[in-house]
């Protein structure tokens, strides 16, 4: 398969990203995209193998407000079986994009998509929060302005 191919489907992960890089209000992306200047929000840190880990900042300022405002989406057992190691598919269910997976892992404890199984229940952000988060945040109005 080409790159090409992989990119042209609208559904796919490299899709998702390129979309993303172009959202100067996703969560994700633009917390990673630039270094943030506030000296007291570590944006990296370097393992003792000098392995930089990255950090998401801004989620991480607004975990608690987001996690509160999680309603339970209570999964069936064929659910379970649609949305096994899929966060990215439960995200274009229930958002309309796929965009928002590493929000849905976040706020029910996963690392990452191999985690992502076997619930009785998933957390899901109410998207209105997340959106009240960001419209005032000083880096993102800052960074809109430039």
């Amino acid at each position: 398969m080409k790159f090409a191919d992989v990119n042209s489907n609208t559904g796919s992960f490299s899709n998702t990203i390129l979309e993303q890089m172009n959202s100067t209000n996703d969560i994700e992306f633009c917390s990673f995209k630039d270094t943030y200047t506030n000296k007291d929000i570590k944006y990296y840190e370097k393992s003792s193998n000098n392995i930089i880990l990255f950090d998401n900042i801004l989620l991480n300022k607004y975990f608690d407000k987001i996690k509160q405002s999680c309603t339970k989406f209570f999964m069936t057992k064929e659910e379970n079986i649609i949305y096994q190691y899929r966060p990215e598919a439960l995200s274009t269910n229930k958002y309309g994009t796929p965009n928002l997976w590493y929000l849905i892992l976040k706020v029910n404890g996963c690392e990452d998509f191999s985690e992502f199984h076997d619930f009785d229940y998933v957390l899901l952000p109410d998207l209105s929060t997340v959106t009240d988060c960001l419209v005032n945040e000083e880096y993102i109005l800052r960074k809109n302005t430039e």
